[in-house]
């Protein structure tokens, strides 16, 4: 088995047995030394989701060292085949091995994470041909993917949302806390300045 750290979506039970649904023991730990980020565009927003791949509005969430921080993200255990199906889904980031705290127990343990990368290293070590990227990526969008002026889509930062406020309001805080924007920006204080992200009814969305 696997273990699996995951810090967006994945917040939400739900859609975490949505996209493995074998997966064991799930449960809330703490990652020291990291904090979120919406740097990388979201080439599924424009693929699956309609979005133009001119708009500003296409980061998704990432994760990035910072050891004045610390989220709070959900763990659990796949099998190998679950963890390339997901592996694939995550294709453009890059996975590391972090150690957690059981946010209950306090209990100690390792799991595999994605964290940001590059475009050079993206190219040059994820995807061996140009037709690979093509099929992955070009074809959908023309330019660079990890970016310092791009905001997060809507729709996906109001799903990350929902998913940490479905468990509780500390994860919920710590989210809002342990996030930025690509350009620096504490969620929080973005989110002060665009109030209307804030969903008010569940949001229906599928990121895969």
């Amino acid at each position: 088995m696997i273990s699996v750290v995951g810090f967006g979506s994945l917040l939400s039970e739900e859609s975490a047995r949505e996209t493995v649904p074998a997966l064991d023991n799930y449960r809330l730990v703490r990652v020291p030394g990291y904090r979120r980020v919406f740097d990388k565009v979201g080439v599924v927003f424009i693929s699956r989701h309609g979005e133009s791949p001119d708009s500003l509005e296409l980061a998704s969430c990432s994760t990035e060292a910072d050891p004045s921080c610390e989220i709070i993200a959900a763990q659990f255990e796949c099998s190998e085949a679950d963890f390339l199906q997901l592996y694939e889904r995550e294709h453009r980031y890059r996975w590391v091995e972090v150690e957690t705290w059981h946010c209950q127990t306090g209990e100690t343990t390792l799991g595999r994470m994605c964290t940001g990368y590059s475009d050079l290293d993206y190219r040059l070590n994820k995807c061996v041909t140009e037709e690979e990227y093509h099929r992955r990526v070009g074809q959908y969008y023309q330019g660079v993917l990890w970016r310092q002026d791009i905001l997060p889509n809507p729709r996906y930062l109001g799903f990350c949302l929902q998913a940490a406020a479905s468990q509780g309001a500390a994860v919920l805080d710590n989210f809002l806390d342990s996030s930025f924007t690509a350009d620096g920006r504490a969620l929080r204080d973005y989110l002060r300045q665009r109030p209307e992200l804030m969903p008010a009814a569940p949001v229906n969305y599928s990121y895969r």
